[in-house]
């Protein structure tokens, strides 16, 4: 029973001690999941007494780094590998209750990742900023072979300066790390800035001032097209080159070491030198309207017109519209426009005329009808001539000095207008007028019978009817504005001639001579109502009635063929006269015509 005792007691004591271990003792780090690893590698540590907020450590107690710890419980531990030097290290776990025996372990650094160079080119003196990741195991930085000045370095951030020995151009930018090298491209040059081209508007061959910085080392292109080297000049703040003759608008570039470009804000228009082909009108007076055809009409600044500049549109790319001048003489001007491609000159012609002026006639006095020169300044381009107020016809002209018209038969005294686009200009003449006859009263008549004749100049005037080669014999009544004259026996229906002093010959309106239906015959010499006979004799082309029985029927129907009338005999009739009627009076036949059953 003693022994049994002294078995629990010991038991006992050893659990006392046992628990007491478990409680109070450091933790205990047993194995690392691989001996080495890159930085932000994962790794696993293996142990005992982690508890609750481990904390693991690379490095010695005077320089320890903590390391990030993802997951752990008792056993276990998960974390990456810290941004340590790289190469051996000691690996710790500490707790509240103290810290574990270190373990070996080696840190590997990446090779270093390059994200960004800010700015991407510069001058030397520039400071860049290099941003990437396991930048903080520098050895070392240059441009090719020449060393980078270094301002600071972390594992994501490298700042140098580049030094003044490097020499312009691209460079490989070469970061050398103790895990490896990084190359990437930089330019020595600052970034090409355009503030300004001059002019904007220009014609290809003029020159174009670009004004900036960083021009050094540039090229110069133009919508894409590169002007000529030889006739471009690059300072560092400006650069003066000719525009191309195929270079078309568009934005300038200049380029440097092809990556670094500066692209103008303005566009640059370019414009082809204008060219005439040919006016619409080749005349003109003040204030008229000329239109220009053409091309390259768009930016037209000046339109002259016999070296005076003019009011003008712009209506098209190929037309334009001007305003001809005031000029102090008529006579061939040029026509010209410019604008930004330069100057045109029309090779067709133009002439300028003032308004006619002073004019003169010879004679000064002038029968109608007749020939009249008329004289004076400007005559050119006349369109028209008018003797008081009436129209008349060019015969000839000698273009500016004189023209030859014809005085209108009824013309009076009074003034003589000619007129150009220009203007017109009047002067009085005197006119010596022919015969006028206003009316006839009245407008038939018989043989023998008077007929009154109104116009004017008839006082003297000689008067013939037609058919008649004498003139006809006064009526009682000689004036100028009246005239009584008697139809003659051998007068003919048509107008009158009427001839004054002038020797004009007027003809009036057709007079109709009355004459009586006579020589009245008929065939058959009888018929019955209904029938119809033909009617033959003089005048029988005047008749207006046809009556049987002497008249005293019914008119019958009738139908004039030729000289001669087809009658039908009416209702009524009885046998007698057949009885005819024009204006001159009723006519009979000799005999009668005898109506049947």
């Amino acid at each position: 029973m003693k022994s049994t005792l002294r078995v629990f007691f010991s038991f006992s004591i050893l659990l006392g001690v046992f628990s007491c271990r478990v409680q109070h003792s450091p933790p205990e780090l047993v194995k690392i999941s691989v001996s080495q690893a890159y930085v932000d590698q994962p790794i696993t540590l293996s142990g005992y007494q982690f508890g609750t907020d481990p904390i693991v450590t690379f490095g010695s107690a005077t320089s320890a780094v903590n390391a990030p710890i993802g997951s752990h419980d008792e056993t276990t531990i998960q974390l990456q590998v810290p941004r340590v030097a790289p190469g051996k290290t000691q690996i710790r776990v500490q707790t509240k209750e103290g810290s574990s025996d270190p373990l070996p372990f080696t840190v590997i650094q990446p090779a270093p990742i390059v994200t960004a160079i800010t700015p991407a080119n510069g001058l030397p003196g520039t400071q860049v900023v290099v941003t990437g990741d396991y930048l903080n195991e520098i050895r070392r930085v240059r441009f090719n072979e020449i060393d980078a000045i270094i301002n600071d370095s972390t594992a994501k951030k490298l700042t140098i300066t580049i030094p003044k020995t490097v020499p312009r151009g691209p460079q490989a930018f070469i970061v050398e790390t103790s895990a490896g090298v990084v190359i990437n491209r930089f330019v020595i040059a600052g970034t090409p800035q355009i503030t300004s081209i001059s002019p904007t508007k220009a014609k290809p061959g003029a020159e174009l001032v670009i004004l900036g910085k960083n021009f050094t080392d540039g090229t110069v292109s133009i919508n894409g097209l590169v002007p000529d080297k030889a006739l471009t000049t690059v300072k560092d703040t400006e650069i003066r080159t000719i525009i191309p003759q195929s270079a078309t608008s568009g934005r300038v570039q200049v380029q440097v070491f092809e990556s670094l470009i500066a692209t103008s804000t303005d566009t640059l228009k370019l414009f082809q030198p204008p060219f005439i082909t040919h006016l619409l009108t080749q005349d003109g007076a003040a204030g008229e309207k000329l239109v220009i055809e053409g091309r390259d009409f768009r930016e037209i600044s000046t339109v002259s017109i016999g070296n005076v500049s003019v009011p003008f549109r712009v209506i098209s790319e190929t037309q334009l519209e001007a305003t001809v001048p005031a000029l102090p003489a008529s006579g061939r001007v040029s026509v010209s426009a410019t604008g930004i491609g330069g100057t045109t000159t029309a090779t067709d012609p133009f002439f300028f005329f003032l308004p006619p002026s002073n004019l003169t006639f010879s004679p000064a006095r002038q029968l109608p009808g007749r020939p009249l020169t008329v004289s004076g300044n400007n005559l050119y381009r006349i369109t028209s001539v008018s003797v008081s107020g009436i129209p008349v016809p060019i015969t000839s002209r000698n273009e500016g000095i004189d023209l030859l018209i014809g005085i209108p038969e009824v013309a009076v005294s009074g003034p003589i207008t000619v007129s150009s686009r220009a203007g017109s200009a009047s002067a009085p003449l005197v006119i010596v007028q022919k015969a006028v006859v206003s009316d006839i009263l009245p407008l038939k008549a018989r043989p023998g019978e008077r007929v009154v004749i109104r116009g004017d100049f008839l006082l003297n005037a000689s008067i013939l009817f037609t058919g008649s080669t004498t003139p006809a014999a006064d009526g009682g009544k000689k004036e100028d504005k009246e005239r009584w004259v008697l139809v003659p026996t051998n007068a003919q229906t048509g107008p009158l001639r009427v001839t004054n002093e002038t020797n004009d010959v007027i003809t009036t309106a057709p007079f109709t001579v009355l004459r009586l239906i006579s020589n009245i015959d008929f065939t058959p010499q009888s018929g019955k109502v209904g029938d119809q006979i033909v009617l033959t004799g003089q005048n029988m082309a005047t008749v207006q009635e046809v009556r049987f029985s002497n008249g005293t029927s019914t008119p019958a129907a009738f139908v004039l063929e030729g000289a001669n009338l087809r009658v039908t005999i009416p209702a009524g009739a009885t046998t007698g006269q057949i009885c005819l009627t024009n204006e001159a009076g009723t006519s009979c036949s000799s005999s009668n015509f005898t109506i049947t059953r």
